[in-house]
């Protein structure tokens, strides 16, 4: 007979985006699932990927990034969190590593979550790819 989980309760948004990239860097599709709202109305967008709509959707592509060969890991940078009582929205720069120590890239990434009954729950994620940011210049005089 198999193990049925018991969905986690995330009490603060913090704790749900904690789980979120925890999940991610396991490829662990059940605990990624947990972290995301059971609702027909979430949205996930990957960095140059469409925008998908509804939990098998979400749940299917994560599935596909799963199934791939590449291990990331994650260093996140600049978080800026903005919570109200039922909706928190964090926004934050991923730099992307292969599980060697590889540089991926970087993205720029905006999760929101929504309190549910059952703790806080990510309703949106969307990554964007972030250009390099170029070393500063010296200004010269302005004309």
């Amino acid at each position: 007979m198999a193990k049925v989980r018991t969905p986690p309760i995330y009490t603060t948004p913090q704790d749900a985006a904690a789980a979120f990239y925890q999940a991610f860097e396991a490829r662990d599709l059940d605990a990624m699932m947990a972290t995301w709202a059971e609702d027909e109305d979430i949205v996930c967008v990957h960095p140059g990927g469409p925008r998908l709509v509804g939990y098998d959707a979400v749940r299917n592509a994560w599935e596909q990034l799963f199934s791939g060969n590449a291990r990331l890991k994650f260093r996140l940078e600049a978080p800026i969190a903005i919570d109200t009582v039922g909706l928190a929205v964090q926004s934050v720069s991923e730099h992307v590593f292969l599980a060697d120590g590889t540089p991926r890239g970087t993205a720029v990434a905006t999760n929101i979550f929504l309190r549910t009954p059952t703790g806080w729950r990510i309703v949106c994620h969307h990554a964007s790819p972030s250009p390099p940011v170029a070393a500063a210049t010296p200004a010269g005089p302005l004309h």
